[in-house]
C-alpha cells in the first residue's frame, strides 16, 4: 500500500504542475485576444453593388474567446479537485510514514515525497556517508519488504 500511495501522490503533484502550466498558457492567450481586440480578415463574396470580390471583415473573435474561457474554467475546476485530492493523500501518507518503525526511513520518505526533495538533496540532508544511490537503494529495499 505504501509504494502505491507514494506513487499516486507523485503523479498527482505532476498533474497539478501540468494543470497550472495549462492555466497560465490559456490566461496568456485570453489576455492576447483581449489586448488585440478585433481581428481582420477578407473573404470572397458579392458586394452590395453586385460585383464579386474581396470583402473585408473586422470583429472580435467571440467563439475563440469563449472557447478559451471555457477551457480556463475546466482547468481551474480540475486543479481544485486535484489539490483537494492531494491534501487527502498527504494526510494518508503522513499516517503511513508515522507507522514506519525505522526513523531513518521515515525521514527519507518524508523528505522525498512530502518535502519533494531530490534524492541528492535527501542524501545531503541526512549527512554522513549517504549518497543519492544509497538512499534510493535503501528505499527500494524497504518497499520490497513492505
Amino acid at each position: 500500500m505504501g509504494k502505491e500511495l507514494l506513487d499516486q501522490y507523485v503523479d498527482l503533484q505532476d498533474e497539478i504542475k501540468d494543470l497550472k502550466r495549462r492555466i497560465n498558457k490559456i490566461k496568456a492567450e485570453i489576455e492576447r485576444l483581449e489586448s488585440e481586440g478585433t481581428v481582420l480578415d477578407s473573404v470572397k463574396g458579392s458586394r452590395k453593388d453586385g460585383t464579386i470580390g474581396s470583402i473585408r471583415i473586422e470583429g472580435f473573435p467571440v467563439l475563440c474567446y469563449d472557447e478559451k474561457l471555457s477551457q480556463l474554467y475546466r482547468y481551474k475546476a480540475q486543479l481544485e479537485k486535484a489539490e483537494q485530492q492531494a491534501i487527502k493523500l498527504v494526510n494518508e501518507i503522513e499516517i503511513y510514514i508515522n507507522s514506519i518503525e525505522d526513523c531513518r526511513m521515515r525521514r527519507i520518505i518524508r523528505y522525498r515525497f512530502i518535502d519533494k526533495l531530490s534524492w541528492n538533496q535527501v542524501a545531503d540532508r541526512l549527512g554522513g556517508n549517504n549518497t543519492e544511490g544509497s538512499i534510493k537503494m535503501a528505499v527500494s529495499r524497504f518497499m520490497e519488504k513492505v
